[in-house]
């Protein structure tokens, strides 16, 4: 047995030192192959500032597209041979929305997540879709690359995802940029440009919610007009009715229901029991202001009898208009003397005879708030209701 088992292991050493001395032959290459890095000099640029188009105050949007000479047809269209290259810059908010060069400046990388809107970021290279009457056309957004063949105007695309772009304004007034760019071709992109930056800005200017500078108080509300507008807010208990008033003076008239004309007008939502009936006008009552929340949402236990609706932020046309406005018509338009309000309080007294008395005190949506007092009587003839 001993001989065997010593047998067996001078065996295997034989074969070990075999084939540790027999010539290996190594293993061609296989798999991924690095594509060669290419370098492009940009002659071309056009920049967009786009300003907080997130809504949330952390950056500014930047879009920028560099291009190669190439000819451009008549639809804007660049015609090859070229390439281009888009970027989609996150740059340092500016409170003032409006164009500001110098924050340029910096060096940007790629985000850690889609969802990241962070300063000295690039927004990542995607896909859209347009659709149209012959089909769903898909273009490149965000930070991408393209080649255009000769005589084309068709982009072949790479998303980019990766690398770094360094921005420096120059001492005479210029700007310089470069950096290396990575795509979902896994190509490193070199690039530059230089020259001067002329944006166009696409910052709509902000509408004031309010306009008024001074305390107003209104004694010329004559007539009324009411709406039914039942469950608005859809939580179909029958808890609450609310009904869209309108306060005006003897110049405004109403079309389908909206005030046209010239002179003073106020807007009140109101809500009521659910068992009172438009036709016998509104219920006598203190009604106190509801307050929205940052989103401008309301909560559903607030939804009760005998509360005014706050304005609703920048809305001024129907059908979105809603909440309480004071508004001051010059010939069927808004004229200069507007404004949303927040708070405030309204008490109703219903008369023997089936008027509405109002004493209102409106605060508007300013800081400091801007007041709207009313002191009015609307008598039952003076009482339209809008159907």
């Amino acid at each position: 047995m001993r001989e065997k088992i010593w047998i067996y292991f001078l065996s295997v050493l034989t074969l070990f030192v075999w084939a540790c001395n027999t010539p290996q032959t190594p293993n061609e290459p296989e798999g991924f192959v690095e594509p060669q890095p290419q370098k492009v000099v940009f002659t071309n640029a056009q920049f967009s500032y786009m300003g907080d188009d997130i809504g949330e105050e952390t950056c500014d949007g930047w879009l920028v597209k560099f291009y190669t000479d190439m000819y451009i047809d008549d639809l804007g269209n660049p015609v090859g041979p070229g390439c281009v290259m888009q970027l989609f810059l996150n740059v340092t908010y500016n409170p003032e929305q409006v164009v500001d060069t110098s924050l340029l400046e910096g060096i940007y990388t790629a985000p850690t997540s889609s969802w990241e809107f962070l300063p000295n970021t690039f927004v990542d290279g995607y896909i859209d879709y347009i659709e149209l009457p012959d089909g769903r056309y898909e273009r490149g957004d965000g930070t991408f690359y393209a080649d255009i063949a000769e005589g084309e105007t068709a982009m072949d695309i790479d998303l980019l995802d990766d690398g770094a772009i360094e921005i420096v304004a120059n001492e005479d007034g210029t700007f310089s940029f470069e950096g290396v760019m990575v795509g979902k071709k896994c190509k490193k992109r070199y690039f530059e440009w230089h020259g001067v930056v002329e944006p166009t800005s696409y910052v709509v200017p902000e509408v004031p919610n309010s306009s008024l500078s001074e305390d107003l108080t209104l004694t010329t509300l004559s007539q009324m007009q009411i709406q039914d507008k039942g469950d608005s807010f859809y939580v179909k208990d029958e808890s609450y009715r609310c009904y869209l008033v309108f306060l005006a003076e003897e110049g405004v008239e109403f079309s389908w229901g909206k005030p046209v004309g010239s002179g003073k007008v106020v807007r009140l939502e109101l809500l009521a029991p659910w068992e009172n009936k438009v036709e016998d006008g509104l219920p006598a009552g203190d009604y106190t202001f509801i307050q929205r929340n940052a989103d401008t949402s309301i909560d559903r236990d607030k939804i009760v009898p005998f509360r005014a609706v706050a304005g609703l932020p920048n809305r001024f046309t129907a059908p979105y208009w809603a909440g309480c406005w004071y508004v001051e018509y010059a010939d069927g338009a808004w004229g200069e003397n507007y404004g949303r309000i927040d708070d405030g309080s309204i008490k109703i007294e219903r008369t023997e005879s089936g008027a509405h008395h109002f004493e209102c005190t409106l605060l508007d949506c300013s800081d400091p708030a801007v007041s709207v007092s009313v002191d009015a009587t609307i008598a039952s003839d003076k009482v339209l209701i809008y159907k």
